[in-house]
């Protein structure tokens, strides 16, 4: 049984780290509320990209690789991570579902990296990486997400890939946040429908000079927009998670400083009763003699 010291130097040593834990729960509910608010606010300009790409893919023709693809020989996949971990498993499930995803494909692997986990979980298992990119995470700017897609453009451009493939944590709420995987290219043409079951019609639109030609112009951004949504997702993800994970180890911290208290105070009473029946003993005795 630990001693009355060893017991008092656990609890002293218990909320020490409540209150790191505490004060890194603080600043991430900080980080959250402005990240979430981000995130909300960048999701319906993404969503009307994505359905105008989406509307140009149905009305253009021929064959264009950004719409039509060519024959899969290698894959691109980009992973989004946060740079920090103390989150759970915020970390863990996006790069489960990477690690899924490639055996699904079972392609040649083209592997770009967002945050200093991925480049480290990657790296770890002999993984090379075509880019990486570490750094900003917690609060990622348009310009970074443009580097990241001119990047991803590029290798389906070069025919270094000939999908793209994009992984990341979409936000739900603060306790949820769910792996994705989206086809960033070539651009899917998706046969949605109706309430009687038609085909969204697209005829009606005219494009100036030519559908292709807008394609063209469009994808680049339209890629750009699709991580820097990711990204915004994901920070807004890392804070939430953190929050919760920081959250659950102080109330654990406090939950085992009352314990080992309630434990201490019981060894105390112990050791005094001790001490009593020890005098009482030695009186007894004397007055025997």
């Amino acid at each position: 049984m630990a001693s009355l010291r060893d017991l008092k130097r656990q609890i002293e040593s218990i909320k020490n780290i409540a209150k790191v834990t505490e004060a890194l729960q603080t600043v991430s509910s900080v980080k959250f509320r402005k990240a979430e608010n981000r995130v909300r606010k960048a999701r319906p300009y993404a969503e009307n990209v994505e359905q105008m790409m989406r509307d140009v893919a149905r009305s253009a023709t021929g064959t264009n690789p950004l719409l039509a693809g060519r024959e899969v020989r290698r894959v691109a996949v980009a992973t989004i991570t946060a740079d920090r971990g103390l989150a759970g498993g915020f970390n863990a499930q996006v790069l489960r579902r990477t690690m899924r995803l490639r055996d699904e494909l079972d392609k040649e692997t083209v592997q770009v990296a967002s945050g200093r986990k991925a480049a480290a979980f990657f790296r770890f298992r002999g993984v090379n990486l075509a880019e990486t990119y570490t750094g900003f995470s917690d609060s990622p700017t348009y310009e970074q997400a443009r580097e990241i897609g001119q990047a991803l453009t590029g290798l389906f451009d070069d025919e270094e890939a000939d999908e793209v493939y994009l992984v990341y944590n979409r936000f739900e709420t603060a306790l949820t946040q769910r792996p994705v995987v989206t086809r960033l290219l070539p651009v899917a043409q998706e046969e949605e429908e109706d309430e009687d079951g038609e085909g969204s019609d697209t005829s009606y639109f005219e494009y100036v000079p030519d559908a292709e030609t807008v394609l063209r112009k469009l994808v680049p951004r339209y890629v750009e927009t699709m991580v820097w949504q990711a990204l915004l997702e994901s920070a807004a993800g890392e804070h939430g998670a953190r929050m919760t994970a920081m959250k659950n180890a102080t109330d654990n911290a406090n939950d085992l400083a009352s314990n080992l208290t309630l434990q201490m105070n019981k060894a105390r009473q112990a050791q005094i009763t001790q001490e009593i029946l020890e005098i009482v003993g030695g009186a007894e005795a004397l007055a025997a003699g």
